[in-house]
């Protein structure tokens, strides 16, 4: 069984491709840092194949902790819209922001709790009271429960706190994911 888009957009055949390859790489889901590893070379082998017309951005959830997002951004021709993807990480203390589009502030103190963490990603930085970053072309970012982890080596971080990928995934393969990514962490076993 391979994925195949409903529609006919550049979009939807390129993120089909995406999961059709990942599929046919693994035959059992990966870890955290070997999927992001692999992601970060398939993604680079799409924009080589046309670095200047390619723009793709886009979010890959993997479960209810985690979540990769790309961004190979650019402008159409014609187009003044740039489209990249910026992010900000919001965490306590939660104060108010400012909507850039609209005379409206939110008191995220207000709709958080002291133990909450989030990440929100877009294209354009919205409230103007915040720090935003910007992606730089080409860049993975895999966030979990908020916290942006740029690289596998900090990928294997989420895998071993259990936000990985719901997955029968063998201690000893584990436990070699953790020495080739040289996590900190001591793989002990626990909790497998």
């Amino acid at each position: 069984m391979s994925y195949n888009p409903v529609g006919d957009t550049d979009s939807e055949k390129i993120f089909f491709s995406i999961l059709n390859a990942i599929k046919a790489k693994f035959s059992t889901l990966p870890s955290m840092p070997v999927l992001h590893e692999y992601l970060r070379v398939l993604l680079r082998e799409i924009a080589e194949h046309d670095e200047e017309a390619t723009i793709l951005n886009f979010l890959l959830e993997c479960g209810q902790h985690v979540q990769f997002a790309y961004s190979w951004p650019g402008s159409r021709s014609g187009s003044k819209v740039w489209n990249g993807l910026h992010y900000v990480v919001r965490e306590p203390p939660f104060k108010r922001a400012a909507l850039t589009d609209c005379d409206y502030e939110v008191d995220f103190a207000q709709l958080t709790d002291a133990g909450d963490r989030v990440a929100i990603i877009r294209t354009k930085p919205l409230p103007l009271n915040e720090e935003w970053v910007e992606f730089e072309r080409g860049e993975l970012i895999l966030f979990d429960e908020g916290l942006p982890l740029k690289t596998p080596e900090e990928s294997m971080t989420s895998e071993l706190s259990g936000h990985g990928l719901a997955t029968d995934y063998h201690p000893r393969a584990l436990q070699e994911d953790t020495r080739r990514f040289k996590s900190k962490r001591i793989f002990t076993g626990e909790g497998i």
